[in-house]
């Protein structure tokens, strides 16, 4: 017993015999069924039930973070070139974004609006609609006339919002690592020490001013990413156990209430699902599990307009039936878009980082 509560259950990333891309996965239908709850309901959530789920999605939601700064850290670590580590992150996030921004744009709002075609496309607001979401400048932007009839109103993508705060992580350690604040050990633990005081600043004393939704959100995920950072740089100095788990859950429970409160809890869960993740599943499941093709991004912004869609055709369902019917349906387009769209784009991104990195040839003497 003491051997299980106390092992280090840290493994290596780049042996890629992990669980985080099912975790992610798991994320995603997490986040599917309680925007399920949202689209037939709307919000604030209310009942017991409701409220649980909503928690239960929030842990899904910093886990990603939580796994995102875990991974980013190892790979700005072990890299450091930037134009490599830029490129990788633009062709994770972009080409399944564009292409969604472009199919919701051309194809659900002209099936689902209200308005005539012509008017539909003689709207600001519909031409605005593919560069504010790309852009992330308005990633809950509308289009006229569309999924009026829901409860959560024109909204025509809900997840997008958080892209925003994975980019803003993204661009934050890549101008560290640019001028070489983001190489040891220690300099990402001075940063997530920083970033967690950020948070509890914001909490404490909140901010009003311009930005401030962004700086409110940006105190919540910030503090997650770099948990998962400080896990990857403190990994020779804090076993990833059980112990660990139960000891940093007890202190969640004991900060509750306070602006410490939910930075623990992100600990805690760092702490959770960085165990699960690295944990062994034995037989042809463990298998399964640690090779599953990553339809998460895909099941994460593909979801909700099909959830839109499903709901203004049928709006007498019941938040189950929609659940239900969202989840394969949200798979097998999460699985096109990563066979369709990702996959290719990551293959041109290795092609085109061969070409930039291979050696110029000889030029032969004149004869």
């Amino acid at each position: 017993m003491g051997h299980f509560l106390f092992r280090d259950g840290h493994g290596h990333l780049e042996e890629k015999a992990n669980n985080f891309t099912a975790m992610r996965i798991l994320f995603a239908l997490v986040v599917l069924y309680g925007h399920a709850l949202m689209i037939q309901l709307g919000l604030p959530f209310v009942g017991i039930w409701a409220t649980t789920v909503d928690f239960i999605v929030q842990c899904a939601l910093d886990g990603f973070f939580i796994l995102s700064g875990y991974m980013i850290t190892a790979s700005a670590m072990k890299s450091r070139a930037i134009g490599r580590y830029a490129s990788a992150r633009i062709f994770r996030i972009f080409p399944g974004l564009i292409v969604t921004v472009l199919l919701l744009w051309l194809v659900v709002g002209p099936l689902f609006t209200s308005l005539p075609a012509g008017q539909y496309w003689s709207q600001l607001q519909t031409w605005l609609f593919p560069l504010d979401l790309i852009s992330q400048v308005d990633p809950m932007a509308g289009l006229p006339g569309v999924f009026e009839g829901s409860p959560m109103g024109e909204n025509m993508n809900g997840p997008l919002w958080t892209i925003r705060y994975e980019l803003m992580a993204y661009v934050g350690v890549g101008v560290l690592m640019l001028v070489g604040l983001y190489r040891r050990n220690a300099q990402v633990l001075l940063w997530t020490a920083l970033t967690l005081a950020f948070g509890m600043l914001v909490e404490t004393f909140g901010y009003v001013g311009f930005g401030e939704e962004t700086i409110g959100t940006l105190a919540r995920f910030a503090p997650a990413f770099m948990v998962g950072a400080a896990f990857h740089a403190g990994r020779q100095y804090v076993r990833l156990s059980p112990a660990l788990i139960g000891l940093t859950a007890l202190a969640a429970l004991a900060t509750h209430g306070t602006p410490l409160g939910w930075m623990m809890v992100d600990i805690a869960l760092a702490s959770a699902y960085l165990w699960l993740g690295y944990a062994r599943i034995p037989g042809r499941a463990g298998v399964a599990v640690r090779e599953v093709e990553d339809v998460s991004y895909g099941i994460y912004i593909l979801h909700w307009p099909i959830g839109m869609m499903v709901f203004a055709l049928l709006p007498t369902l019941s938040t189950t039936a929609l659940a239900v019917i969202m989840l394969p349906l949200a798979i097998g387009a999460g699985w096109a878009l990563r066979v369709l769209v990702e996959k290719p784009a990551l293959a041109f991104k290795s092609r085109l980082g061969r070409r930039q990195t291979a050696p110029s040839p000889a030029v032969g003497a004149a004869g």
